[in-house]
């Protein structure tokens, strides 16, 4: 079955100065009550209006393997 996530995140005035003045980064990480195994982390920075959709937008999978 596939999942699907959704997050909803509040930001404060002051968490929109630090996106501004250079970024910021909200991690998920799994715990008991979560349904999920994987560390999810969430970059968000200030772009131009013109900026191209490659510095807009990235995705990242790092599969990490267990050495036995």
């Amino acid at each position: 079955m596939e999942k699907q996530y959704n997050i909803t995140i509040g930001l404060s005035e002051s968490d929109f100065a630090d996106i501004k003045e250079g970024g910021i980064k909200l991690h998920f990480l799994p715990n008991e009550s979560t349904d999920y195994n994987e560390k999810i982390t969430i970059s968000m920075k200030s772009v131009e209006e013109d900026s191209p959709m490659s510095e807009c937008m990235n995705l990242s999978v790092d599969k990490a393997e267990a050495l036995l």
